[in-house]
C-alpha cells in the first residue's frame, strides 16, 4: 500500500522550519523580496556610472537572488514532498511567479550593462576592491558583448521570452500532466508507478529481468501516443537555438550553447566546441568495447543470446541484504572521513539535523536532488528503499551538499553556483569514496556488488548522458544544414547512435529509437555531456587517493571557490588537465578494470 504524505514518519522527512518557521513567514518573505526587487531597480539606474555604484548594485543583486532562492527552495521542497497537494501547488506557483519577475528584471539590468562599451566592462571587471568578487561575472559579460543585438532587438526577444521557452514548457506539460502509464508489478509483486524517470533510476537498475521488461513495455506504450507531438517540440527547440545563434553572430549553435549563462549569473561552460566534441569522441569510441564486453558477460551469465534494450544498464549483482537507513547514516560519514573532521561533521549533520527527505509516498517527486539554500543549509531529496543502490544515490547527493556548504560559507551569492561542467565532480567523488570504503570494510565477498554499483554510475554518466549529447550534436548539425527533424529522423538518428555504441550485443527495438522522448535534458542546451566531465575528474582524483596521494587538501580548497573560477581552472588546481585526452582515457581504463574483475568473478 502506497503511503500518503501525512503517513510518513517525522524522522523520514526534512526539517523545513530551518528555512521558514511557517507559511506566514513564507508570505512575509515574498513581500520583502518584492520590495528588494523594487529597490534593486533603483540601484540599477546608476550602476554603470562608477565602480562604487556597480558594487553597491551587485551586493543588492546578491541579496535579491538569496531571497528568491530561499523562497523558491521552500516551494520546491514542499512540492517535492507531494506534488498533488493543492496547497503545495499554490506555493510553487507563487514562488515561480516571483522568480520569473526577478529573472525578467535581472535580465533587463544585465542588458543595460551590456550596452556599455566592451572596454568599460573590462575596466569594471579588473577594478578590484569591492568589485573583485564579481570579476568572473563581469568578464563573461564583456566576452558576450559582441553577440548583443540592438536595443530594440533585445527588447523584442525579451518580450517573447515565454514563447522562446515554449518547447521546454510543452515537454514538461506533456510528460508531467498528460502522459499516462500503466502500473506494473515490481520484483516483489507490489505496484510500481511507471514514469520515464522511475524506469531510468529504478526499473533499469533492477536485477529482475521480467520486472525490467514489464516496466519498459509500459513506458513505451505510454510514450507512443505523443511521438509526433514531442518530435515537433524537440525540433522547434533545436531550430529556435539555431536561429538565435545565427542572429547573435555565433560561429555555430554549439558555440552559443557552451557560453550561455543564466539571468541569475550561473557561469557558463566557457569552453570551445572542440572541447565538447573531444569529450564525446574519446569516451564514446573508447568506452564502447568495454561496455560491449560487459553486455556479453551479462548475456552469458543470464543465459540469453543478447541483451534487450531494457537490460543494457542492469547490474549482474545487487545487494544481497537490506541496508537500513541507519547503516547508510554510518557508512557515508565513515567513507568521507578522509576529507577531514570538519567535512565529515557537515555530512553527519545532514542525518542528525534532518536535512534529508527519505520517505516514499504518493505524489512525491520521482528522482533525487540536492538544493543549496542560501544562509540555511543544503536539503537532500532521496527516497530510500533499504538497498545498496540508494546508499550510492544518497552519497552522491550529499556530495553536492558538502560542496554547497563549503561554497556558500566562502563566496558571495554570485559565486556560489559552479558551472555545470564542474558540479558533478564533487558528487561522484563521494561515490568513489563510498566504493573504496566498502571494499576496505566488506572484503572480496562484496566485490561484484560494489563494481556493479559503480558501473551503474558510469552507465548513467558515460553512456546514457553522452549518447544524449551525441544525439544533440547530430541533430544540431542537421538543423544547421537546413535538413528537417521529423519523428522518423529522430528515431533513426537515435537508433544509429545506439547501434554504433552497442554493436550486436544489445537488441534495439522500436522503443530504443524513442529514447529521445524520455529525458528533459534536450531542452537544456548541451548539458548532458557535462556529467561525463565531472565523473572523469572525480575518477582521476579517486585513483590518486587510492595510490596514497594527498589530494583532499587541494580538493577542499577548490570546493570553497564555488563558481568564482571557470571549471577548467578549478580542475587544474588539483592538477587535472581536462582539456586533454589523458584523464578521459584514465577514467575509461578504470571502467575496464571493473569489468575485468567481474569477468574473473563470473569465469
Amino acid at each position: 500500500m502506497v503511503r500518503r504524505r501525512q503517513d510518513v514518519p517525522e524522522e523520514q522527512v526534512w526539517n523545513l522550519t530551518d528555512l521558514f518557521a511557517d507559511e506566514a513567514a513564507f508570505d512575509t518573505a515574498i513581500l520583502e523580496a518584492e520590495q528588494a526587487l523594487a529597490n534593486l531597480s533603483n540601484l540599477a539606474q546608476t550602476a554603470a556610472t562608477s565602480a562604487d555604484h556597480l558594487a553597491a548594485y551587485m551586493r543588492a543583486r546578491d541579496n535579491v537572488i538569496e531571497q528568491c532562492s530561499r523562497i523558491g527552495s521552500y516551494a520546491m521542497l514542499k512540492f517535492s514532498e507531494d506534488g498533488t497537494d493543492a496547497a503545495n501547488q499554490a506555493l510553487f506557483g507563487r514562488a515561480r511567479q516571483l522568480q520569473q519577475q526577478a529573472a525578467q528584471q535581472l535580465t533587463e539590468h544585465r542588458d543595460a550593462l551590456l550596452k556599455l562599451p566592451e572596454e568599460t566592462l573590462r575596466q569594471f571587471a579588473n577594478a578590484g576592491g569591492a568589485l573583485a568578487p564579481y570579476r568572473l561575472y563581469l568578464t563573461e559579460l564583456a566576452d558576450s558583448r559582441p553577440h548583443v543585438l540592438s536595443r530594440d532587438a533585445e527588447a523584442a526577444l525579451s518580450a517573447v521570452g515565454d514563447l522562446i521557452a515554449a518547447p521546454a514548457t510543452l515537454y514538461r506539460t506533456v510528460t508531467g500532466a498528460d502522459m499516462k502509464f500503466d502500473s506494473v508489478p515490481d520484483e516483489a509483486g507490489a505496484e510500481f508507478a511507471v514514469t520515464p524517470f522511475s524506469v531510468m533510476v529504478r526499473a533499469e537498475a533492477s536485477t529482475d529481468m521480467a520486472f525490467r521488461r514489464r516496466a519498459y513495455d509500459a513506458l513505451i506504450a505510454g510514450l507512443k501516443p505523443y511521438h509526433n507531438t514531442l518530435a515537433v517540440s524537440l525540433s522547434t527547440e533545436i531550430q529556435k537555438n539555431v536561429a538565435l545563434a545565427k542572429l547573435r553572430g555565433y560561429a555555430s549553435t554549439a558555440d552559443m550553447l557552451l557560453h550561455e549563462s543564466s539571468p541569475f549569473g550561473d557561469p557558463g561552460d566557457n569552453v570551445p566546441v572542440s572541447f565538447f566534441e573531444r569529450v564525446l569522441d574519446v569516451i564514446l569510441k573508447e568506452l564502447s568495447p568495454h561496455m560491449q564486453r560487459y553486455a556479453r558477460l551479462r548475456s552469458r551469465v543470464w543465459g540469453v543470446e543478447k541483451l534487450h534494450f531494457s537490460d543494457a544498464k542492469a547490474p549482474i549483482a545487487a545487494g544481497k541484504e537490506p541496508v537500513p537507513f541507519e547503516n547508510a547514516a554510518r557508512l557515508i560519514p565513515e567513507a568521507v572521513a578522509v576529507m577531514g573532521d570538519d567535512y565529515r561533521k557537515t555530512i553527519e549533520r545532514a542525518f542528525t539535523e534532518r536535512w534529508i527527505y527519505r520517505g516514499d509516498n504518493l505524489g512525491a517527486l520521482q528522482g533525487a536532488y540536492c538544493d543549496w539554500v542560501p544562509d540555511v543549509h543544503p536539503y537532500v531529496f532521496a527516497p530510500y528503499h533499504d538497498i545498496l543502490y540508494d546508499v550510492f544515490i544518497l552519497a552522491h547527493e550529499l556530495g553536492h551538499a558538502g560542496h554547497g556548504a563549503l561554497a556558500y560559507a566562502n563566496q558571495v551569492q554570485q559565486n556560489r553556483s559552479s558551472s555545470r561542467l564542474f558540479v558533478e565532480a564533487p558528487s561522484t567523488f563521494h561515490e568513489h569514496l563510498l566504493a573504496h570504503h566498502l571494499r576496505q570494510t566488506r572484503g572480496d565477498a562484496f566485490r561484484a556488488e560494489i563494481n556493479c554499483m559503480q558501473l551503474l554510475t558510469f552507465h548513467h554518466n558515460f553512456v546514457t548522458h553522452l549518447i544524449e549529447a551525441e544525439l544533440l550534436r547530430r541533430l544540431y548539425q542537421r538543423a544547421e544544414a537546413g535538413q528537417p527533424l521529423t519523428a522518423g529522423v529522430l528515431d533513426q538518428t537515435q537508433t544509429e547512435i545506439l547501434s554504433e555504441f552497442w554493436g550486436d550485443t544489445v537488441e534495439l527495438d522500436e522503443g530504443a529509437g524513442m529514447t529521445w522522448m524520455r529525458q528533459a535534458h534536450y531542452y537544456s542546451g548541451l548539458y548532458p555531456y557535462t556529467y561525463s566531465v565531472g565523473l572523469t575528474a572525480s575518477t582521476v582524483l579517486a585513483s590518486r587517493l587510492a595510490k596514497g596521494e594527498d589530494v583532499t587538501r587541494k580538493w577542499l580548497e577548490v570546493l570553497k571557490l564555488g563558481g568564482s573560477k571557470h571549471a577548467l581552472e578549478l580542475f587544474k588546481m588539483v592538477d587535472i588537465d581536462m582539456d586533454s585526452e589523458a584523464p578521459y582515457r584514465e577514467a575509461i581504463a578504470y571502467v575496464g578494470r571493473l569489468i575485468d574483475e567481474l569477468e574473473e568473478i563470473y569465469a
